[in-house]
């Protein structure tokens, strides 16, 4: 299946986000990621090591990250909860949107 471009800017609950394109990514702690959603800049980086399904996985995965940090409902849940739900959703959307 061919996949399309991931977009370059989404709209999410807490306004514009920006998608950037990396090579590789790397935590603060510095381990090595596929994405990572920063709230204060409104950005979503996403590695170009993974292959596009995989791409849009991470996009999606991360679009719930920001829908839990823009509703405030992540200062509620501990961080395996969050990535828990983030991976559910991400399978979903994935699923849904290209089979």
């Amino acid at each position: 299946m061919k996949y399309p471009a991931l977009p370059a800017t989404v709209e999410a609950p807490g306004g514009t986000i920006t998608i950037i394109l990396k090579p590789t990514l790397r935590h603060p702690d510095g381990t090595e990621c596929w994405g990572m959603f920063d709230l204060a800049n409104r950005t979503i980086e996403i590695a170009t090591a993974a292959t596009k399904r995989h791409q849009w996985r991470t996009l999606y995965h991360e679009l719930c990250h920001a829908a839990l940090d823009d509703s405030g409902i992540s200062q509620g849940m501990t961080d395996p909860m969050q990535e828990t739900l983030c991976e559910c959703i991400a399978t979903a959307r994935i699923r849904e949107r290209f089979g």
